[in-house]
């Protein structure tokens, strides 16, 4: 079979479909999770949703939270992806930029879960399509 016959602008085998990771996804925030947090790092996932580990999965573009109008949330985003950036935001404010990398691995891995399930062949911005396509993409020397 050829595989660069069967890829289609956004759509992605089943099989690839669910084997996006959490780098795969938001490739800046799984840095900081190994070099650690800082103060700043739990002011955005408290503050704002645009450049919060969910933000970043749907390209930093708000288009999650509805643009920021709660009203356009059904048409252009996802409620459950603003309950589960909300809760990241809860966690990092509670347990700080210390201790909340340790609590944030229970939601990062609903949302990873979720994102498969939901997103991962809808958005855009997936950065599994970009891996997708470099897998396809011919390597000329």
């Amino acid at each position: 079979m050829n595989v660069v016959k069967t890829f289609k602008k956004h759509e992605i085998p089943l099989t690839f479909q669910h084997s996006l990771r959490f780098i795969d996804i938001c490739p800046v925030w799984a840095s900081k999770f190994r070099t650690g947090f800082d103060e700043q790092d739990v002011k955005t996932l408290v503050h704002d949703s645009k450049y919060c580990i969910v933000g970043e999965a749907w390209g930093y573009t708000g288009r999650h939270a509805g643009y920021y109008v709660a009203p356009l949330i059904p048409f252009v985003g996802c409620w459950k992806c603003v309950k589960l950036g909300r809760e990241m935001g809860r966690i990092a404010k509670e347990f700080g930029h210390l201790a909340a990398p340790d609590h944030l691995p229970p939601t990062i891995y609903f949302f990873v879960h979720h994102w498969n399930m939901e997103h991962s062949t809808k958005s855009k911005k997936s950065r599994f399509l970009g891996i997708w396509k470099n897998l396809v993409k011919p390597h000329l020397h």
